[in-house]
């Protein structure tokens, strides 16, 4: 009789122990869901993937631009090289690693005003002179749109979560990583 009790207890520790990472990770699921959606689409109706798509095209048009001078300016070869890869990390980015998302946006932005800065001490042709100029500002606008979401402030306040007693014990456990937060370049 008193082994049964023992196996009783102990079944139901085990029991209680597994239970504890299981209801903190579909909380924490839950939480990270609802921040997550405004990833897509934030208070405002704005979409960050959407906003890194804009900011993707723009590089790429400016590549398309420098391409064109690289006999007059032999600096703009590695820059084209380095934005090209950024594009490529950017658009690579596993889906919902919005960490890996935000780190690429970063690197697209600093790859992009290194090349844009070559560009402006490089002759371009009447017609090209206007594009560099326009295409960057069009990334610092998505930029300012991205940094300026919702999706920030609500991954903010998980990540917050994240780091309050209990659940920055249970974290690890329940398997749930904090969210990426888009910064400024």
């Amino acid at each position: 009789m008193k082994q049964k009790r023992i196996a009783a207890a102990v079944v139901m520790v085990c029991m209680v122990l597994l239970a504890l990472p299981l209801g903190v990770n579909r909380s924490l699921t839950k939480l990270r869901e609802e921040a997550e959606n405004s990833y897509y689409y934030d208070s405002t109706g704005f979409a960050v993937y959407s906003g890194i798509d804009a900011r993707e095209d723009a590089a790429s048009n400016m590549l398309t631009v420098a391409k064109r001078y690289t006999e007059e300016n032999e600096k703009l070869e590695p820059l084209i090289n380095e934005l090209d890869r950024a594009i490529k990390v950017s658009q690579n980015t596993t889906y919902g690693d919005f960490g890996e998302e935000a780190e690429a946006n970063l690197r697209l932005g600093d790859a992009a005003q290194v090349l844009f800065e070559e560009l402006e001490k490089t002759q371009l042709s009447e017609t090209d002179k206007k594009y560099p100029g326009q295409l960057m500002a069009q990334m610092k606008s998505q930029q300012d749109m991205i940094v300026r979401s919702s999706y920030n402030d609500d991954a903010r306040a998980f990540n917050e979560r994240l780091e309050r007693f209990p659940v920055n014990f249970l974290k690890y456990a329940a398997f749930v990583k904090p969210l990426g937060v888009f910064e400024e370049n």
